[in-house]
């Protein structure tokens, strides 16, 4: 009891002589901030990149893709392949009764950001009627669907938002002349908004491609995946593979994603040496100038623990409001920001984990530059420090 009562005290009555040391003090908060701040700020892109793969794929959605293909413009399907997997088994059915696959074509059209200026590639995705009917995440919410057979395209809203010249009514140029901008729709997130969409049919003889992307497959789950998957490997005629959309998802994500953590982590590292280092000189300052005091402390019975342990607990302390501080900033400026990855739009996203890893960094840290500087103060000769003014 009597050791812990020691800590208490030391401990208090370092943290409240922080007022008295604000500019030094700052020197942490401020670093550990900037660290905190420009680490999740970068993590928010990845985060939120992957929290809108995981929301916008339904959970049975199937593609049915040619051999070897990784990305929608290297996947062709003719007409009479694409009918033989529509009727396949354990394929979900409509209310119609009629089943719910339908091919699918894709192409990228350059559009000019709101802003910057900057040109980048939207996603033009060729669909059916039948197709946007069907799906209960998608919502016209301005203007009308497309006319097949038409120079017509609906846009997502995020899209709309992001880029120049896409509001009902105006025209973009694309392959057979101008095509209208006659609806626009909403979806589960931003990602799913951030395309244009037209007739599938109509698309594809524009850009004089006559096959299909992708088969596009609401399956009857775990079961109805697997005869879907035995029905088209036991079909000689189709060179296709079936895969979940999640899947697939999941793996065109993930390099972005690795990459985006990569530069966030390399930079929170780098900017967390020198957030060590900062700390080190504020708490070997600290200590110095507490050098009689800390001595006093000693001479009348208190351990060297108590002494080590409040100057850790200050350095935490000030690291850790440096952590909350950075955070709060990067929550502010960056969490439900709109951000565009190849034409992709998908909000930032700065969650409980990251807060959490930031609040990590910032222990971290604050345990490093705290450690030195408070052994020295515990192992400091008593008589040299009574003797300095």
């Amino acid at each position: 009891m009597l050791a812990l009562s020691q800590i208490a005290a030391v401990t208090m009555m370092n943290l409240r002589a922080i007022p008295q040391r604000a500019g030094a003090s700052a020197v942490i908060v401020i670093g550990m901030a900037c660290v905190v701040g420009v680490t999740l700020s970068v993590l928010s892109l990845s985060e939120g990149f992957m929290t809108a793969i995981r929301d916008v794929v339904p959970k049975d959605a199937v593609v049915v893709m040619s051999q070897g293909a990784r990305f929608p413009q290297a996947r062709f399907i003719s007409r009479d392949n694409a009918l033989t997997i529509i009727d396949a088994p354990g394929i979900s059915k409509t209310a119609e009764g009629k089943p719910r696959a339908y091919g699918d074509f894709y192409a990228g059209v350059p559009m000019t950001k709101r802003g910057d200026g900057f040109t980048t590639f939207v996603s033009l995705i060729g669909q059916t009627q039948a197709a946007i009917a069907s799906n209960p995440d998608m919502k016209i919410v301005e203007g009308r669907s497309f006319q097949p057979g038409l120079h017509e395209l609906l846009v997502g809203r995020a899209a709309q938002q992001q880029f120049v010249g896409l509001d009902v009514g105006t025209t973009i140029p694309l392959p057979q002349g101008d095509w209208s901008i006659v609806g626009t729709y909403t979806s589960i997130n931003a990602l799913a908004e951030s395309a244009l969409i037209g007739d599938a049919e109509t698309l594809m003889s524009a850009f004089q491609r006559p096959v299909f992307a992708t088969v596009q497959v609401r399956v009857e789950g775990a079961q109805g995946f697997d005869r879907l998957s035995a029905e088209i490997a036991a079909n000689p005629t189709l060179t296709v593979n079936v895969r979940w959309l999640r899947d697939i998802a999941a793996e065109q994500a993930e390099q972005l994603n690795s990459l985006l953590r990569f530069v966030g982590l390399t930079l929170g590292i780098i900017m967390g040496a020198g957030a060590v280092f900062g700390a080190l000189n504020t708490m070997y300052s600290a200590v110095s100038t507490r050098q009689r005091e800390i001595a006093t402390l000693r001479a009348i019975g208190f351990g060297p623990a108590p002494v080590v342990i409040s100057v850790l607990v200050e350095s935490l302390a000030l690291a850790l409001i440096g952590a909350f501080v950075g955070a709060a900033i990067a929550w502010l400026a960056f969490n439900g920001n709109v951000h565009t990855v190849g034409g992709a739009l998908f909000e930032l996203r700065v969650n409980r984990a990251l807060i959490t890893l930031g609040i990590g960094m910032a222990t971290m840290v604050g345990f490093l530059g705290g450690l030195l500087p408070a052994v020295r103060a515990a192992r400091a000769p008593v008589i040299d420090a009574l003797r300095t003014r």
